[in-house]
């Protein structure tokens, strides 16, 4: 891979109220291992770049100095501002751009800033395997998670015919309900759409002018006279699997192995952590005829104590104590929405 982008622009509202707009979760050490998503996301990819000259992040204009502040070790030029937030396309398109002004025509990775990756050597392993087939077939090439259980919460994506390290892709498939899930993980074709790219930039960059001119003319036009910031927020909000990859001819697929976990919301602790007396716990917690909750204080002298609850996520940051039945957990994103919390949220 001869270069790899981070996307970092994600404000990580399900995992509020530790997860703010001012310090989204990619920059938050979530189960104090002593370093933060995207530090971990960067050290697995430098050994597939060869150095931090060749790894660049994607973020908001307002998260820079938290990239530089964390990754002080990349080039400032390597740091690529979005003026607002468009969601994944017009972000990979911008970057591609980039990609093509300063190396020609790469082959690059695109990462989530954000995701849990075990068994790095076989992430890096799936990697190489997934530059391989963008070579050999100019295409666009994805990386599946093998599912391990029948999850509802990820979208799915049909493996096809074998070709060289891995299969043409059939279809994307959005999250399924249980039942359907359950028929994907019998059928062994099926992997998680972890969200994770590889490709040639100039068959992105060609397949965007195929999908949607509508938004790579006037992004090509305005990266070119300088207007970025007064072009990129008339585009049109789109993620990169609507906008190119469900269209496309073009999509491969690797399966991959290793340990996955896009840490979607608080929910996600208990994949990531160890279970402390039938609770997912971090910091201090007493209880009694307590079971399957998760508990996250940040102050390390907070204590919650719970008696006979059950189901429950708790979290106290600062002067903010969130309490949230465990399976509502994705509605926290409307629960911010609630004037009455403003001025909290930050």
């Amino acid at each position: 891979m001869d270069v790899a982008v981070i996307m970092a622009g994600g404000k990580g509202q399900r995992f509020w109220p530790l997860s703010t707009s001012q310090r989204p979760k990619q920059f938050l050490d979530l189960n104090r291992c002593g370093q933060t998503l995207i530090q971990a996301t960067r050290d697995r990819l430098l050994p597939l770049v060869g150095g931090p000259e060749h790894l660049l992040v994607a973020t908001a204009a307002d998260y820079l100095p938290l990239v530089h502040e964390q990754l002080p070790e990349l080039p400032k030029e390597n740091l690529l501002s979005e003026p607002v937030g468009r969601d994944s396309a017009p972000a990979v398109a911008l970057a591609s751009l980039e990609l093509e002004r300063r190396f020609g025509d790469c082959v690059a990775g695109f990462f989530s800033s954000d995701h849990r990756i075990g068994r790095p050597g076989a992430f890096q392993r799936a990697v190489r395997q997934a530059v391989e087939l963008a070579r050999s077939e100019n295409g666009l090439v994805t990386i599946g998670i093998r599912p391990t259980r029948p999850a509802t919460g990820y979208g799915y994506i049909e493996q096809g015919r074998p070709v060289g390290p891995g299969f043409r892709v059939t279809r994307f498939v959005e999250k399924p309900n249980r039942q359907r899930a359950e028929q994907y993980l019998a059928a062994g074709s099926y992997a998680w759409n972890a969200g994770i790219f590889v490709w040639p930039t100039a068959t992105i960059l060609a397949e965007f002018d195929r999908y949607v001119p509508e938004l790579i003319r006037p992004l090509r036009e305005a990266f070119a006279e300088g207007r970025i910031d007064e072009v990129f927020p008339t585009l049109k909000k789109i993620s990169i699997d609507y906008a190119v990859m469900e269209q496309t001819e073009r999509a491969y697929v690797i399966p991959g192995d290793f340990d996955w976990d896009d840490l979607g919301d608080w929910v996600a602790l208990e994949r990531l952590l160890e279970s402390e007396g039938g609770n997912t716990v971090v910091g201090r917690h007493v209880g009694l005829e307590t079971s399957a909750n998760i508990i996250y204080t940040e102050d390390p002298d907070d204590v919650v104590v719970t008696l006979g609850v059950e189901n429950l996520v708790v979290v106290k940051r600062g002067n903010t104590l969130l309490l949230v039945s465990r399976d509502r957990v994705q509605e926290i994103k409307k629960l911010l929405a609630d004037e009455r919390l403003a001025g909290l949220i930050e």
